[in-house]
């Protein structure tokens, strides 16, 4: 089931995060789409997608006081917008899949162990590896104050379960993963581990887990979304995961709507 094209896996991605990231999605004249998270306001999470209709793109995020954005999949659509006078900002991405029929679990190293729930909102142990990603102590303080409130309340959606994993080392949780099911695919979202633990393979065994549970619930083929040309894409590449679409978040200034 790798041979999946980026509609379905936008499909998939909108249906498993609208009890999460995704608060609404309003359609585009041209059949796209504006996908809109009401707490978080980075542009990733509020763009038009397989739309390049920037004028109404700009009056749709303008309504909720977002940047104006764009996932752009054709490269004539991207070298368009490229020349933009308003773009701010231009993001390579990745979306990636894996087949994970044949998946085996993970061993846990000593003094490792794994807890998984099978709940909509993940527990305080989760919670509390997302409040240290990062070496900066004023990004992790903006993580805690805008997206953990969004997993504390995240609800259950129809015909989608949701498996939050974490890793803990002598019962101190160090590295977190959720992986969300509907049908034969699987979306892996939230893999990280502590700051204080990284460049432990920590990462990559929590995704292990989470490619491992995907299989045991019945999905064929995980994907995930990461920024291009890093180390995350590496080491995702490492664990089996391929390209299936590179889309471009372009972001831009508010500009004038009417003058597009």
């Amino acid at each position: 089931m790798t041979g999946i094209a980026f509609r379905e896996m936008l499909d998939a991605h909108c249906l498993m995060q609208s009890g999460c990231y995704v608060s609404d999605v309003e359609t585009a004249p041209d059949g796209g789409r504006y996908l809109w998270s009401a707490a978080i306001p980075e542009p990733g999470f509020n763009v038009g997608v397989e739309t390049t209709d920037l004028s109404w793109v700009r009056a749709a995020s303008a309504k909720r006081e977002r940047l104006p954005a764009l996932l752009v999949t054709e490269d004539r659509d991207r070298e368009r917008l490229g020349t933009h006078p308003d773009l701010q900002a231009a993001f390579p991405t990745r979306w990636m899949v894996r087949d994970c029929r044949q998946a085996q679990t993970p061993v846990m190293p000593g003094g490792l162990t794994l807890t998984a729930e099978a709940t909509a909102a993940p527990g305080e142990a989760y919670l509390s590896v997302c409040r240290g990603l990062y070496d900066d102590e004023g990004v992790n303080a903006i993580a805690e104050a805008v997206f953990l409130p969004v997993l504390r309340e995240a609800r259950p959606v129809e015909g989608v379960e949701a498996h939050h994993l974490t890793v803990s080392e002598d019962g101190v949780p160090v590295a977190c993963a959720s992986l969300y099911r509907s049908g034969g695919l699987a979306g892996l979202y939230n893999v990280g581990s502590l700051a204080s633990r990284r460049g432990r393979g920590l990462g990559a065994l929590v995704t292990r887990a989470a490619i491992e549970t995907a299989r045991r619930e019945g999905a064929e083929t995980v994907m995930l979304q990461c920024v291009a040309g890093g180390h995350v894409e590496r080491l995702y590449a490492g664990l089996g995961f391929t390209v299936a679409a590179s889309p471009t978040l372009m972001v831009f200034s508010h500009g004038d709507a009417s003058a597009e």
